[in-house]
């Protein structure tokens, strides 16, 4: 009796195309999905036109500004005001977290935390804040001597001023999204009583994270 052949199923039927293709109908799917949701966020951030804020350093003067006798620590006091501009129509903003560091030729010699708060938009507001202290630095002797000689001459000393926070971006009473910004400020500083020179009021560089972060209080 021969053989009968018996009949084989193709496992690459038809069958077996059913999850690949329902995989790739979720895929497009998702992928409408994820470009609708990015298109509506594009048209809405146009339609609100969001603008960074602005900062300017107006004010900044030392009534002391010395080293210590062995060179190792900064004595300072420090008087500064700080205007933050909100240019924005619709768009508010709240200032959390904000942090400020203070230094000279790279090495910080104060940190400080200021106050909340909340601003609306096409608002000017002035942050007035001291910084007074003493604080540790490595300078070079080449720095020594050209702070000592800034002191007997013309009284003004090179500050860069760092403020760092965290904004919640509103919209009316909708919160759109949290961002880090990274404000830098590079300033000349007159010392009272030494220096002629006034302070030049001076437009700080104003950095925003685009990515959203997630912080707690």
């Amino acid at each position: 009796m021969s053989d009968i052949e018996k009949p084989t199923t193709d496992e690459n039927g038809p069958e077996s195309d059913e999850p690949k293709s329902r995989k790739a109908l979720i895929l497009k799917i998702v992928a409408a999905v994820v470009v609708v949701i990015g298109l509506t966020i594009l048209f809405f951030w146009i339609a609100v036109n969001p603008r960074k804020m602005k900062f300017h350093v107006t004010e900044a003067s030392f009534t002391q500004f010395s080293l210590s006798n062995d060179n190792t620590n900064l004595l300072y006091n420090l008087r500064l005001s700080v205007t933050v501009r909100n240019p924005n129509k619709r768009i508010g903003f709240q200032y959390d977290l904000v942090e400020t560091e203070a230094y000279y030729y790279g090495e910080k010699f104060d940190s400080g935390n200021l106050v909340s708060f909340y601003q609306p938009p096409k608002t000017t507001r002035v942050v007035d804040t001291w910084l007074s202290g003493q604080g540790k630095v490595t300078l070079e002797s080449e720095e020594v001597v050209e702070f000592k000689e800034r002191n007997g001459n013309s009284g003004v000393y090179p500050v860069d001023l760092k403020i760092h926070f965290y904004t919640s971006v509103r919209l009316g009473s909708m919160n759109i999204g949290d961002f880090k910004v990274k404000v830098k400020c590079g300033l000349k500083v007159p010392l009272s009583g030494t220096s002629s020179t006034a302070f030049n009021p001076t437009k700080c560089d104003v950095d925003f994270n685009p990515l959203l972060v997630i912080y707690t209080d």
